[in-house]
């Protein structure tokens, strides 16, 4: 074997070890069915700050998007520019705190959120050994790193932990390993009702 041929060989394997890395064993549209899961989840969620909005007037982002033009070309030392600021603030914080609340509740109640038992996902812990309360602590950490994660650098670090998904074999999210988490198929998806049988 000439060296060009080797030296091919061994960047064809290169090659292959990288596509090998992003192949994976999980069920056929377990990353199409995570993401509307999340989806469903994300809807329930805006429509739960709606209800807020309706009984405790926060989060308000309508007054907070109909400020925009109030504002416009103001200083930021102005009291209504520092005053808009501030209702953004209260509005994600409350918004991420009500939908940390509702995967904290669904996840330690049913190991599952409506959005994922929708699509036949569960979460379940890598580690078994670790104690019932501590694991379903770690739903709060989970849920922690999400909420922080979307408020910091809007939601540029949320949407890496998102990608992780794509790149490793069980397809777990960076919240999953902070965690010691992975989501997997408990029953078949509502997907699955509109595949055509063979």
């Amino acid at each position: 074997m000439d060296k060009n041929t080797e030296q091919k060989d061994k960047t064809k394997k290169k090659n292959n070890a990288a596509i090998n890395a992003f192949k994976h064993e999980r069920p056929k549209g377990f990353i199409r069915n995570r993401f509307l899961a999340a989806l469903i989840d994300f809807i329930i969620v805006g429509f739960l700050c709606q209800l807020s909005v309706i009984a405790f007037g926060m989060p308000n982002w309508g007054a907070y998007m109909e400020s925009q033009d109030a504002i416009r070309d103001l200083p930021r030392e102005d009291q209504r520019v520092i005053e808009r600021a501030d209702l953004y603030n209260r509005c994600i914080l409350i918004s991420l705190g009500i939908g940390a609340s509702y995967e904290v509740l669904f996840m330690a109640l049913f190991d599952t959120t409506p959005g994922k038992q929708l699509f036949g996902l569960k979460l379940v812990f890598v580690k078994e050994k670790r104690s019932y309360l501590t694991n379903k602590a770690f739903y709060l950490v989970r849920a922690a790193v999400k909420a922080v994660s979307i408020y910091i650098i809007s939601a540029i670090p949320f949407i890496f932990l998102c990608l992780t998904a794509y790149g490793n074999e069980e397809g777990r999210s960076g919240f999953d390993f902070v965690a010691g988490t992975r989501v997997m198929v408990k029953t078949p998806s509502i997907t699955s009702l509109f595949k055509r049988k063979s």
